[in-house]
């Protein structure tokens, strides 16, 4: 029970908190939007906005995380954070201890970055069109200062994540740096085998009988 009530709240921090920030951003955009994320009024529309902002959330939340793959993950990797070539023949063996790390740092990592993704782009919107009086040059700079702390909270944790992933699955030999949306970091080296050459058959040695009759008959005859 406890390790669902962990997965559930490590997805709802990793998508739908990042979607709600990333909605109520398009909010003044889309008037509808702005309707589902008023207070739930049951007796006049009943639960259904909620579900509609629910959903919402959540694709805009993996919309966001695919943004996040596009911008931050590459920024990441160029700044020192290499994704490790994991040996995921070793990952039968360790797949509880995996998902305490997904759990306990891949998931803040995409909360942080995410969150920072959602900022990026609600903020901006809401600027433009003087969605509250209190926007101005003190937001600018508390919005900077928590752009800056999420990208550096995403990078401890992202590195943490990997780095001792690495640690204990263990690095395939082949070496690729490759990112992927999901963040799983499962690269082709070490999903599978190496592939040998098969060994060509070695000819079974023939009995000593049959060699001396060989030589025998292939003999050129005596004159």
């Amino acid at each position: 029970m406890s390790n669902i009530t962990s997965r559930q709240f490590g997805l709802i921090v990793a998508f739908i908190i990042p979607g709600f920030i990333g909605l109520a951003g398009l909010a003044p955009l889309v008037p509808l939007v702005g309707e589902w994320l008023q207070p739930v009024n049951i007796g006049a529309l009943g639960i259904g906005p909620t579900i509609y902002a629910l959903m919402a959330a959540t694709a805009v939340g993996m919309i966001l995380s695919c943004l996040r793959w596009l911008v931050v993950d590459h920024v990441l990797e160029w700044s020192g954070v290499r994704a490790p070539t994991i040996d995921f023949r070793q990952l039968g063996n360790h797949l509880e201890a995996i998902d305490y790390l997904s759990d306990n740092h891949y998931r803040y990592y995409q909360f942080y970055a995410n969150t920072l993704v959602a900022i990026l782009v609600a903020y901006p919107i809401d600027c433009l069109l003087r969605t509250s009086p209190l926007l101005g040059t003190p937001t600018d700079i508390g919005v900077f200062f928590l752009s800056v702390v999420l990208f550096l909270g995403s990078r401890d944790a992202l590195s943490k994540y990997r780095s001792r992933a690495s640690q204990l699955v263990g690095q395939s030999a082949e070496e690729r740096n490759e990112v992927m949306t999901n963040g799983i970091d499962h690269h082709g080296g070490g999903s599978t085998a190496r592939k040998d050459r098969p060994a060509k058959p070695q000819s079974k040695p023939m009995p000593e009988n049959k060699q001396e009759q060989t030589i025998v008959k292939d003999s050129p005859p005596r004159k």
